[in-house]
């Protein structure tokens, strides 16, 4: 076999890995997994031994049901707090602690998600999910056209669009893709992409950090703060400052931009039942000037052992 046929075979061999990171890349980012999932690699913490264990949903409403409410009660609390979220753009599936209640699954019958002018039109006229849909069906042609539907998506209120947003970038980051040559748009995309600053790793910790600033402790679960140490180990001191910084000017500019189109600025409403993982506020790797816009601080907390082994709690807020 000739050298000049022994590189040809090499060059198709680096070609197709390369091909295969992208694909895989792009299949992970078009099928996201629930989340909170229950996670061999989370880091078990201590506990005390006499906290409840609750792991799924059902275990919740036992336990709530025991210690807090009436069962019916505990079911819609629960319930409550899925809707809330849903509100946001997180699916229903969103959180482990949800229970099937169909009425309360806030998806409009008059949005056809395979029809694209359809969803133009809606998305276009201020449907969240009908931009989020259009994101996710842009991440395998074009993810700069997928983070604009999803910049959309967050202008209309949506801060399940920010997680999205930080989980390409963070994907499109990954330096096995620099090379990849095959495929004009994804090239051009990655190097537009790789051309803005901050770098893409800095701008998923800004928009993971900006999530929490407007969403609050109800949307950090175990998966978010694993995100948010994840891209924090991979930046130093200053990228990590430059990336806190970027978040409230994410935050900020997407004020001005709802403003603009006559929306409320941000909904400050709190949920009266909530989870997340313990010491929410230890999470964030750097302090902001201001706190979460949801304000749980005057909320009662009761820690648990749930998902991964891991210290959670949950809010009991007042009514307003």
């Amino acid at each position: 076999m000739s050298r000049f046929t022994v590189t040809i075979l090499l060059a198709c061999v680096l070609l197709g890995m390369l091909l295969w990171i992208v694909l895989s890349t792009v299949a992970q980012l078009a099928n996201p997994q629930p989340l909170v999932v229950l996670e061999e690699a989370l880091q078990a913490v201590e506990f005390d031994p006499q906290l409840p264990v609750i792991q799924n949903g059902g275990e919740l409403i036992d336990w709530l049901s025991e210690h807090r409410m009436a069962n019916s009660d505990a079911i819609t609390s629960i319930n409550n707090y899925r809707y809330w979220l849903e509100n946001r753009g997180y699916p229903t599936q969103a959180m482990w602690v949800g229970v099937d209640v169909p009425e309360l699954v806030h998806q409009p019958a008059f949005l056809d998600r395979d029809n694209d002018a359809d969803l133009l039109s809606l998305a276009g006229a201020g449907s969240t999910e009908a931009a989020e849909l259009l994101g996710e069906s842009s991440l395998r042609e074009n993810p700069v056209a997928a983070l604009e539907w999803f910049d959309q998506a967050i202008v209309n209120g949506s801060i399940f669009a920010m997680v999205r947003t930080a989980d390409l970038l963070t994907s499109l980051s990954d330096p096995a893709l620099a090379d990849f040559k095959s495929g004009a748009v994804w090239q051009q995309a990655l190097e537009e992409i790789n051309s803005q600053q901050p770098v893409p790793r800095e701008r998923a910790l800004a928009w993971n950090i900006a999530v929490v600033i407007v969403g609050g402790f109800a949307v950090l679960d175990g998966t978010h703060a694993n995100r948010i140490a994840e891209l924090s180990a991979q930046l130093d001191r200053s990228g990590i400052n430059r990336a806190c910084e970027s978040a409230q000017d994410y935050v900020l500019g997407t004020a001005r931009a709802r403003r603009a189109r006559g929306g409320a600025v941000f909904s400050t409403e709190r949920p009266l039942f909530a989870v997340s993982i313990a010491d929410p506020e230890q999470v964030l790797p750097c302090e902001i000037p201001v706190l979460p816009l949801v304000d749980m601080s005057n909320c009662i907390t009761e820690d648990f052992v749930g998902p991964g082994q891991r210290l959670w709690q949950m809010f009991f807020c007042p009514s307003p």
